[in-house]
């Protein structure tokens, strides 16, 4: 019930209220790429798998240099770029993916269709739901963990979906990021 309904009427209420918030954020990311990397400002959008592995369109700001794919982080991101990724303030432009249906606050990450991706058993439970913009796997260290527990955060949020669960995701993921930031701004000082 809670994952057909309620959440679905959360993630729409408070998708409004973040857009309206933090369209002016949005407005300025927006000048700041165009400045700092160049046009497109959006990232090249690929399409994703969503619910019932049904293909959507992510929206996200560019935040890596055109055609580095594979480079190492120094050439693909710019020191600004970086900052964005990391604080995450690219994926703003997801909340008209959840307004849309397409995406959930909380959810399994999406994977590009046709993404190679590394070996471990993708449990159908991850496509019963919505992807999210965060997940248990994102408030748990995304980037240090790696694809295989990635997979079983995945099924474990899954089993214990709930609107508290949810919550206790959406407070650790900040949490988390803000860690993540601090890390990486001492490593390049």
């Amino acid at each position: 019930m809670y994952i057909k309904y309620f959440k679905r009427i959360c993630d729409i209420i408070l998708a409004i209220i973040l857009i309206i918030i933090t369209l002016p954020i949005m407005i300025i990311t927006g000048i700041i790429i165009y400045f700092n990397l160049g046009k497109p400002i959006f990232y090249e959008v690929t399409p994703r798998e969503g619910r019932y592995k049904k293909p959507f369109q992510m929206y996200k700001f560019r935040t890596k240099t055109l055609n580095t794919r594979g480079m190492p982080d120094y050439i693909r991101y710019t020191k600004i770029s970086k900052i964005l990724d990391i604080t995450r303030i690219n994926e703003l432009p997801q909340l008209f993916n959840i307004l849309k249906g397409d995406m959930s606050f909380v959810g399994p990450r999406p994977f590009i269709i046709n993404e190679i991706l590394p070996p471990g058993e993708i449990s159908y439970k991850r496509y019963l739901m919505r992807p999210g913009v965060t997940g248990l796997a994102q408030a748990s260290g995304a980037q240090t963990i790696n694809h295989k527990d990635k997979l079983k955060y995945d099924e474990l949020y899954y089993d214990n979906i709930s609107f508290w669960y949810d919550l206790k995701i959406i407070l650790k993921t900040p949490v988390w990021l803000i860690k993540y930031l601090i890390k990486y701004l001492k490593k390049t000082n």
